[in-house]
């Protein structure tokens, strides 16, 4: 793990010192696992951003397939240089090799982009979608094999376990974990495991894996390692932390559950596991008192079933806080406050599930309307982690589904460099027919936090370099949800596209979802 100070400078964050030596990123790569069965296949998404964020004119794209045992099967070149949606597609690959038969493969599909100029950014922004027509599962970069060993070693300046996100194990949800090794072979490939329950009990264990040979991709199904994973967990969700001997490459995992009765997936990333991590590096410095230590914002759906959990997972550097939760509705005004929600000692790593629907409906008119929950974390004694991780499940009850998004997102650090910072700038991925939702919040780490923000929403296509942009206004603590009903995107997105939004705030953030019919619910926060 890299620490966040480093992360800091090394992408070039406003306000930073920036690193005179430092060398350009000119390959910046992604490897996935991917699959297709008889239910579902692969697809990764990306939007040509490097021409509007870097104004680079020209990226070239090499795509690599490779089989289970990490055999290239096909490697191909193109080149990026226009700003619209691209997708690389898991079937398309196949019939190319004259594969599009084989009903079932898992290989990986690896993703390197090389320019002549700085990328700054060594990992891509693509997604992850694993779909078919009533089910979608998505989440952004994750594992990439390392540029070099300079990269290597930056990466490995503190070896810390992955955790942070949902598991289940029931007759019909079953947890997995996978991978892609990277150009080094693992001779036996080592985990060590601590299980928390929703009782915040915990359970450890090891298991062993034999060989991995390089570029091997690894689909493990916990309870197969695990036999008593569905009597630890019992009919609810818990959370693994994985401590592994894994080298090579950076070990973010693609985490998550299968669905047996609604053939499905929902996944995740896996995060850093920081419960050890006490290096002054691994605390934030209050500079002063007019930001919160850390906060995020969140939107809450509540109609039609739907529901929304925030998930404190048992992965923070020791630390003790108290967890203040404010909600507003759509106009910015504040219609909960609650300084003293919830007392968390990391000492005791529990597992705990925030409720946000039970909140609002103490709620005058909580009906068919749009809430947002601005989450607050007040650290003790100036103890403020570097890294502070939640989860974010969407889902809804009721229908054939029964596994919701699991989003990993990090809480905002109280950054007084931010304040003069004129701007920022995101982008998202936008699916037709999948009941796409984009929200986008305006919220602040100031405590006094009164600045109405204008965004410019540019929207782009698969299908050609057509674009349109519409400009919006964002009230101070407030947020804005966009569907395909709005600025007429059904008749201009008729597949698949992106939306970027420039602000002139940079406490814009946000996120998207795919409410599918079948209750499946697909998401992730902005690039």
């Amino acid at each position: 793990m890299k620490s966040y100070y480093q992360h800091l400078k090394s992408t070039k964050e406003f306000g930073e010192k920036e690193n005179l030596i430092k060398k350009p990123i000119l390959r910046s790569s992604a490897i996935f696992p991917a699959i297709k069965n008889q239910y579902y296949t692969s697809s990764i998404h990306f939007l040509g951003y490097w021409l509007l964020k870097r104004n680079i004119s020209k990226v070239n794209l090499t795509i690599t397939l490779r089989n289970i045992d990490g055999k290239i099967l096909l490697k191909k070149i193109e080149t990026i240089d226009t700003a619209k949606a691209f997708a690389i597609n898991l079937d398309t690959l196949l019939l190319e090799i004259n594969s599009i038969k084989d009903v079932n493969f898992i290989g990986s599909i690896e993703t390197e982009f090389h320019t002549t100029e700085d990328m700054v950014f060594p990992y891509p922004a693509l997604v992850l979608e694993y779909h078919n027509e009533e089910f979608n599962t998505c989440v952004h970069t994750l594992g990439r094999i390392y540029n070099d060993s300079e990269d290597m070693d930056e990466n490995n300046e503190n070896l810390v376990p992955e955790t942070g996100f949902d598991i289940h194990e029931t007759s019909d949800l079953h947890s997995f974990l996978s991978f892609v090794n990277g150009s080094l072979q693992n001779e036996d490939g080592y985990v060590e495991y601590v299980i928390t329950n929703s009782n915040s009990k915990q359970f450890s264990g090891h298991f062993h894996l034999g060989k991995i040979t390089p570029f091997e991709t690894k689909f493990l199904y916990l309870n197969e390692y695990i036999p008593d994973l569905s009597k630890i967990l019992g009919s609810n969700s818990g959370s693994i932390s994985i401590k592994h001997n894994f080298e090579g490459f950076y070990p973010r995992f693609l985490v998550g559950n299968f669905q047996e009765s609604f053939p499905s997936v929902s996944f995740t990333h896996s995060y850093y596991d920081n419960t050890n991590s006490t290096n002054e590096s691994n605390y934030w410095n209050r500079t002063n008192d007019s930001h919160f230590d850390s906060s995020i914002y969140v939107p809450i759906f509540q109609e039609n079933n739907q529901f929304t959990n925030l998930i404190v997972y048992p992965n923070l550097s020791p630390s003790d806080l108290i967890l203040k939760i404010d909600i507003y509705d759509e106009f910015g005004n504040k219609v909960y406050d609650n300084s003293n929600f919830l007392s968390i000692n990391s000492a005791d790593k529990k597992l705990l599930k925030i409720n946000l629907n039970e909140i609002i409906l103490n709620l005058d008119s909580f009906k068919n309307k749009n809430f947002a929950a601005h989450i607050i974390a007040n650290f003790k004694n100036n103890k403020i982690p570097t890294r502070i991780k939640f989860g974010l499940d969407v889902g809804t009850n009721g229908l054939n589904s029964k596994l919701p998004c699991n989003i990993c997102f990090n809480m905002r650090l109280g950054n007084t460099l931010l304040e003069n910072k004129p701007g920022s700038f995101h982008w998202a991925p936008l699916f037709n027919n999948r009941n796409t939702v984009l929200t986008l919040g305006n919220f602040s780490t100031l405590k006094n936090y009164n600045f109405d923000a204008n965004l410019e929403l540019n929207f782009y296509r698969i299908e050609d370099s057509s674009s349109f942009n519409k400009k919006i206004q964002l009230k101070a603590n407030s947020e804005k949800r966009i569907t395909f009903d709005d600025f007429q995107l059904n008749e201009f997105l008729k597949s698949e596209g992106w939306v970027t939004i420039k602000a002139d705030s940079p406490y814009i953030h946000g996120y998207y979802f795919n409410m599918n019919s079948s209750g499946s619910v697909a998401g992730d926060h902005l690039f």
